[in-house]
Formats: C-alpha cells, structure tokens, sequence
C-alpha cells in the first residue's frame, strides 16, 4: 500500500470517528483534527514529491 493510501484510510478512519454517535472524550476531537491537519500536509509533500520524480523523469 503507498503512502497516499495509507494517510487516506487513515482520515477515513479519523473522520468517521469524529463522525460517529456519542461524544468523544475530552479533547479527542482536537488531537484528531491535528492529526487530520499533519496527515492532510504529508499528503501534498508526497503528492509534490511524485510529481518532481515524474517531471524529472520525462526531463531524461
């Protein structure tokens, strides 16, 4: 599984969490969306990253 795959699963995974029934404890919801936020710019890195190497390549 790339890494793209694993951060999309993993914020499916964080938003049908805060999503869900009942309330979450005390301060969950904000270390979620922290996470939620690291995840979202690793994601842009690595999408960023793959285009470099595909441009690079098509440079060869």
């Amino acid at each position: 599984m790339t890494r793209l795959h694993e951060i999309a699963e993993r914020l499916r995974q964080i938003a049908a969490e805060l999503e869900g029934e009942g309330e979450l404890e005390e301060g969950r919801a904000a270390t979620l969306a922290a996470e939620a936020g690291e995840l979202s710019q690793e994601a842009v890195e690595e999408t960023n990253r793959r285009a470099r190497e595909a441009a690079a390549t098509d440079a060869e």
